[in-house]
This record gives structure tokens, sequence and C-alpha cells, in this order.
């Protein structure tokens, strides 16, 4: 199959869908099927490149806000007309251009909902409410995307559910999850480092309780003397991030690392944390806790969307509510008091991960639906 990506996230990818739709393409490419991606350009001319055998377009992007998701589709579209008539399935990740102009099937995987995310963002700041007034129109985008999809897939149940806003019924929603690389992340003996450490990733960003994270951190060194706290990511709120630990005395006690781009790093941090924590308000499925499950390390998250659908509580990773710093606290302080705890739970991530998670599990649900809508299936 000749199989297009189509996505708004950069590539080679920084975040969570970039590395969903990079790492499925790798997938695909390693199956002997063509694939092609078209992400964002630039104000000059569409670009195109290979890299690791993966065709990547990149149409004229111009960032004139809010006309530039209309003026993308014009080039995106063209580039279809002109040079991906032979391509069999479009497959559509959170895309700019609401409507792709195809006689071709069209796959839809929604990661996050435009709405759902927005009210999940607490009115604090600026950015906040810039993002609450630009839902509107995100939302119209979104819908036309899901008209014109042959069919829509979704990262979690929850997305499925939330997708009902948009008059879809659940029921009809593929949800295929999310994929991780099981080889590069995976358990290895480590030395433990005479001060353990705490674990945490994402972008820092509205919605991913970061805040939280800190406050739990408070708690938890008044607690425990010698534990520290990592945080890898950056993003908008990394100042006044860095101005809470300074606030709160917690400097030297709780790091930002900022962006890490080399995986094989990320994935030593992860190996060598006591917990990976993820403090998120709302998220569809994120790909840092499968990645830190991957890694055989016992996870907290909130009890929140994706991390639902793969946290069963007491059995391969612990649950605490959102929003609620000091039972963040008192479940990490938990684990960090009990290895053998962690442990069993480490281990029984790994086998979840393995079992539905890894690329080989979700890449061959989308090549199941692929050939369903090539009529193969």
């Amino acid at each position: 199959m000749n199989i297009c990506l189509i996505a708004s996230t950069p590539v080679p990818p920084q975040e969570g869908i970039g590395h969903y739709v990079w790492n499925l393409s790798r997938f695909l490419l390693r199956q002997g099927h063509t694939v092609q991606i078209i992400t964002r350009g630039s104000w000059g001319r569409t670009q195109r490149e290979e890299r690791e055998g993966i065709i990547i377009w990149r149409p004229t992007f111009a960032p004139v806000y809010p006309w530039h998701v209309h003026l993308h589709s014009l080039f995106v579209n063209q580039l279809i007309s002109r040079s991906l008539s032979d391509v069999d399935v479009f497959h559509a990740h959170s895309p700019l251009p609401p409507v792709i102009k195809t006689r071709r099937p069209i796959l839809l995987t929604v990661h996050t909902p435009m709405r759902a995310d927005a009210r999940s963002i607490p009115l604090r700041n600026v950015q906040a409410l810039l993002v609450r007034l630009q839902a509107p129109v995100s939302y119209r985008v979104e819908q036309q995307l899901l008209k014109g999809a042959t069919r829509v897939a979704a990262v979690a149940r929850s997305v499925a559910s939330e997708l009902a806003e948009y008059g879809l019924k659940p029921e009809t929603v593929a949800v295929l999850g999310n994929g991780v690389d099981t080889t590069m992340f995976s358990p290895a003996e480590v030395e433990q480092t005479a001060a353990p450490y705490v674990l945490a990733a994402g972008r820092l960003g509205l919605r991913k309780g970061f805040e939280d994270l800190i406050e739990c951190a408070r708690i938890v060194t008044e607690q425990i003397s010698d534990v520290r706290f990592l945080i890898a990511g950056s993003g908008p709120l990394e100042q006044s991030l860095r101005t809470q630990i300074e606030k709160a005395g917690l400097s030297g006690r709780v790091e930002l690392l900022g962006h890490i781009a080399d995986r094989q790093r990320m994935a030593a941090l992860y190996r060598g944390a006591a917990v990976f924590v993820h403090p998120a308000h709302y998220e569809g499925l994120p790909t840092v806790l499968l990645e830190a499950m991957a890694c055989g390390r016992p996870v907290v998250a909130t009890a929140v969307s994706g991390a639902l659908d793969v946290v069963e509580p007491e059995e391969n990773g612990l649950l605490t509510p959102p929003k609620d710093p000091a039972a963040l606290a008192g479940t990490v302080a938990r684990l960090l008091a009990d290895p053998a705890l962690g442990q069993r739970l480490g281990r029984a991530a790994r086998q979840t991960i393995e079992a539905r998670y890894s690329w080989e599990k979700v890449g061959g649900r989308y090549l199941q639906i692929y050939r369903q809508l090539l009529g193969a299936g």
C-alpha cells in the first residue's frame, strides 16, 4: 500500500503526536509499504525530503492567525492533487486542513478532541484565555474533518466517548491505542543512585498538572530528605514553574531538564527513576506514561482520560485524583517507601505494554483498518 499520513506537528518529532506519526510510519515501512508524511512547512515553497526511506512533504505554511488553517489547506490540497494521486489511503492525525480533497479513503485518528481539551484548561492567565477563545475555530475545523473522514479512530476509550459531542456514536469509533518502541524503551539493570529521583515528562503546558507535581514535591521532600524530582520537557509554562520552584524553596530538589530530543537518553532517565509520575488534568493517551511502563517503572498517574485505559490500580500502577497534590504526594511516598511494590508494579507494567501497546500490536490494528477501507479486509 501507498499510505500518506497528515499531521500538523513537526517531523522529525518533538512531542507526543509527532512521535506517534513518525513511529507508525517506520512500522509501516518495515512491513513493506510506501509511506509519505505531509506536515507543516514555512513561508517558502513546498519542500520534499526523504528520511529513513519515508518521504516528507512540507507545504507552505503562513502563520497568519486565524486564516492560517485555510491558507495551509490550499497548499496541502494542491500538493495532493499534483503529486499524491497514487496514494491508496490518507491517514490524518490532528491536521490543520479542515478538508482533505481526495477520492481515496481517509482515516482520521483523534488524539485529543479540541472541545474537551479547551474545557480542561483553567482560566489562570492570558494564554489560557486565548486557547479558550480560539476553541470555536478549532472545533469547527475538527467537525469538518470528522464529517469528511471515511473512518474515525481514537487513541483511548475516553476520546471515543468525547466524540459524541460531535455527533459520533462511540461504538462506531475504532479505539486503536498509542504505541511504544518496546526495544528502545525496555527494562534494564541500572545502578541505583545514592539519591532516588521521581521523574515526570511532557510539554510544560496548560492542563499537564506540573504545578501540582511541584506542590507534591514540596510535601514529599519534607518527609524524605534525599529524594529529587526531575521534569523533562519544555513549553510555555517553563518560567512560571521555575518561579514556583524557587518560591517553594525547592531549588536543587526539583530540576527542569528541558526538552530531551535524544530518545536513548530519555530511556535511560526512565530506567533510573524510582517512580514515574503523570499528573495531568486531561490527556488523550500519554506517550510518556506508556514509555515509562515499557521501561518497567512503577507509575503514578492521575485518574483521567487515557490513563484509565492502561493503568490498573494496584496491578500495574497506581492512580490518584487529579488536581490533588496531597493525594499525589501520599502515593509517591508510598512507592518510595516500598521498593518491592514498585518492582512488582513495574514488571506488570512492562507486560501490559508488550501485550497491548507495542507498535507491532498498534500498527497491526491500523493495517487491518487500512485493508478494510480498501475493501480487502
